[in-house]
């Protein structure tokens, strides 16, 4: 009876890791994806992986305080493998916050399905660009098959958080703001040249009314600059999954 409670257990650790990954990663924490379908879509991740996790994993603790540590260890692995993954989607909507101010379109918000929080339409038309982008790249099988290697880095029971595991995880953090510039950076630099050189108009010609044509002249600048630099925020967006995918393998291997 032990041990098939102590397998009961590995499973339902084996479940939490997983459906952690789920809640925190993009697209599959889609803020439109039912809940129902998430936790069965962990279920079966978690069945498919159990009999792997259980022929390495050692004796296992069944009393209620060791049990509720190991779920909170399950959760931060997990949960780390999406977040990691999901700052990449931060910098797009940041980009897209950054953008729809300097075009003058931030009135125009839209929900966005991906983070349940408001964003312009310009963040909204870079994030639906970004998840097929995503899904090209094969960025949703990546996140199960790190799953699945997190557990050669750190089995059940064998968190162990160090230094530098954390400073890689305030580093991917901190770098949503070096992505966001990267991805939007064309049509940033565009719109202020475009401001620079409507001040001048405005100092050599008084008679022009800047402000009256600034307002349409930026948004039709930034709206033909955002579909014209649409290569550029492919290959940007792509070479940016290739290292966020390495920093969330590394960070996985540090735990």
């Amino acid at each position: 009876m032990t041990f098939y409670a102590e397998k009961f257990v590995v499973f339902m650790l084996v479940f939490i890791r997983t459906l952690s990954m789920f809640v925190a990663a993009p697209l599959y924490g889609n803020q439109g994806v039912p809940a129902q379908m998430k936790i069965w879509a962990g279920g079966a991740i978690a069945f498919a992986l159990f009999p792997l996790v259980a022929a390495h994993s050692g004796t296992v603790p069944t009393d209620l305080g060791s049990l509720i540590v190991l779920a909170l260890q399950e959760v931060i692995v997990g949960s780390a493998i999406g977040y990691t993954m999901n700052v990449l989607f931060y910098a797009v909507n940041f980009a897209g916050e950054i953008l729809g101010i300097e075009m003058g379109l931030s009135i125009s918000s839209l929900v966005d399905p991906q983070s349940g929080v408001t964003t312009p339409v310009v963040g909204q038309f870079q994030s639906i660009v970004a998840i097929f982008i995503f899904l090209i790249l094969n960025g949703h099988l990546f996140l199960i098959e790190a799953l699945q290697l997190s557990y050669e880095a750190v089995p059940v029971a064998g968190l162990k958080l160090t230094g530098s595991a954390v400073n890689l995880f305030v580093h991917i953090s901190g770098s949503v703001f070096v992505a966001a510039v990267k991805i939007g950076a064309p049509v940033i630099v565009s719109i202020f040249l475009t401001d620079v050189l409507l001040g001048i108009i405005a100092r050599m010609v008084p008679q022009i009314n800047v402000f009256f044509l600034g307002m349409p002249l930026t948004i039709g600048i930034g709206i033909v600059l955002l579909i014209a630099s649409l290569p550029f925020f492919v290959v940007v967006f792509e070479k940016l999954v290739g290292s966020f995918e390495a920093q969330t393998l590394e960070l996985v291997r540090m735990m």
